[in-house]
């Protein structure tokens, strides 16, 4: 009797200790996946804020434009699309851009012109060289070219003493096409990364302009 007391007072130990076991796993394991949880909503939370673009504190929401029925971009959704009129008597000049997209300040602009000059995919370096070349008083900060859905463009950003340019330059029916960002010198470093949103949604068809906007 003695003896199967025994017995059964191990199996007991024996139990409680894989009871025990088994428990200090679950709560092991629920404290780690509260862990991850957190860890993950953190990182979701990061790179939410990554992901938004602010200026001066406020954040910059976008607006997808169908250009000319060629291409497609996001410009700030608080900048005004001017009229012909408008253009007409602000930028009396013949060359004067096909649209402009006016900050509420009117001291941001994206300028889109596109020329009568002859350009292939081939001429841009050689065209963007040139321009480098010519400019005066001005200090380049970027200029290059490269590769985007399989397409050439070229890209220049620079300033003079008043004002920040960042601009693109890409062909369409053999024709050249700029699209340009520009605003006070002064400020930016506040508008840059809505002047590279804005060069970088530059695309082609609504499947790419929906991928992009997804990223």
């Amino acid at each position: 009797m003695k003896r199967k007391e025994i017995i059964l007072g191990v199996i007991g130990i024996i139990v409680i200790v894989v009871v025990a076991f088994f428990l200090a796993n679950m709560i092991h394991d629920n404290h780690v996946k509260s862990i991850n949880k957190e860890e993950d909503k953190k990182q979701e939370e990061v790179e939410e804020k990554e992901d938004k673009i602010e200026v001066n504190g406020v954040e910059i929401n976008f607006k997808t434009y169908r250009v000319d029925s060629s291409f497609f971009l996001n410009v700030p959704d608080t900048f005004t699309m001017l009229d012909e009129a408008t253009l007409k008597s602000k930028y009396n000049y013949n060359n004067r851009p096909e649209l402009v997209f006016m900050s509420e300040s009117d001291t941001e602009h994206v300028f889109v012109s596109t020329t009568n000059e002859d350009m292939t995919d081939d001429g841009l370096e050689a065209y963007l060289n040139n321009r480098v070349a010519g400019l005066t008083g001005m200090t380049v900060i970027d200029s290059g070219v490269y590769q985007k859905y399989d397409k050439t463009f070229a890209r220049l950003v620079a300033t003079d003493a008043n004002t920040y340019y960042n601009m693109r330059f890409f062909t369409l029916d053999n024709k050249l096409v700029t699209v340009e960002f520009n605003c006070s010198v002064n400020t930016y470093e506040e508008w840059e990364k809505v002047a590279n949103e804005i060069m970088d949604s530059i695309c082609f068809n609504e499947d790419d302009i929906k991928k992009y906007s997804s990223d």
